[in-house]
């Protein structure tokens, strides 16, 4: 599985929006950015798309534009590589994409400065998530990175946000994935794939 991350999208202004990003993007995902009312949101569905095109070019030595197809929940597949697995994410901090071959995969990144709130990690987390969050030096920065785990194993089962969140991370699950997670700069993030 090859990572590809861009942060700071904050930074990018509607210039380098206009001259540098939108061009190398086809119609439709074009189209697309330009529906978010805001330059941020617009920077963000550029970025990500951009990101999955480098992975493509790098790896694979995909340089034709792509399409999307979507499964039940939402997942993005590829319609001209459906043996290419890929997945996307993005928070106001940055853009995350993750790409292989092997199978499915699944991403998530989130800002760290979130605060987390009693109901929230109640309707999310199990026990002993919960008493490592309360524990933690950082609890917020410590439920972003369960969150962010629990978020990627979703996007990688395609199922969707399920109803059973606690549950989620059983140890069946995690022994069938491979799991990382890092931060920096701000966000943390999780990638996931079959072992």
């Amino acid at each position: 599985m090859k990572t590809y991350l861009f942060l700071h999208p904050e930074q990018v202004t509607s210039q380098q929006l206009e001259l540098e990003m939108l061009p190398q993007l086809p119609a439709w995902r074009r189209e697309q950015a330009l529906k978010f009312r805001h330059l941020i949101g617009q920077v963000l569905c550029a970025e990500a798309y951009l990101l999955l095109k480098e992975g493509l070019r790098k790896d694979f030595g995909i340089a034709d534009e792509v399409s999307f197809d979507y499964l039940e929940h939402g997942k993005p597949v590829l319609k001209e590589y459906p043996n290419i697995h890929f997945n996307l994410s993005h928070c106001l901090k940055g853009v995350l994409c993750v790409i292989d071959e092997q199978g499915p995969v699944g991403c998530d990144i989130e800002s760290i400065e979130r605060t987390v709130n009693e109901p929230l990690l109640q309707r999310c987390c199990n026990e002993e998530e919960i008493r490592q969050i309360r524990t933690a030096p950082d609890p917020d920065a410590e439920f972003m990175k369960i969150w962010t785990v629990k978020e990627a194993v979703l996007k990688y089962t395609g199922q969707g946000l399920i109803q059973d969140l606690p549950s989620l991370l059983s140890p069946e699950m995690i022994a069938s994935i491979q799991l990382q997670t890092c931060e920096k700069d701000g966000v943390v993030f999780a990638t996931c794939r079959a072992r």
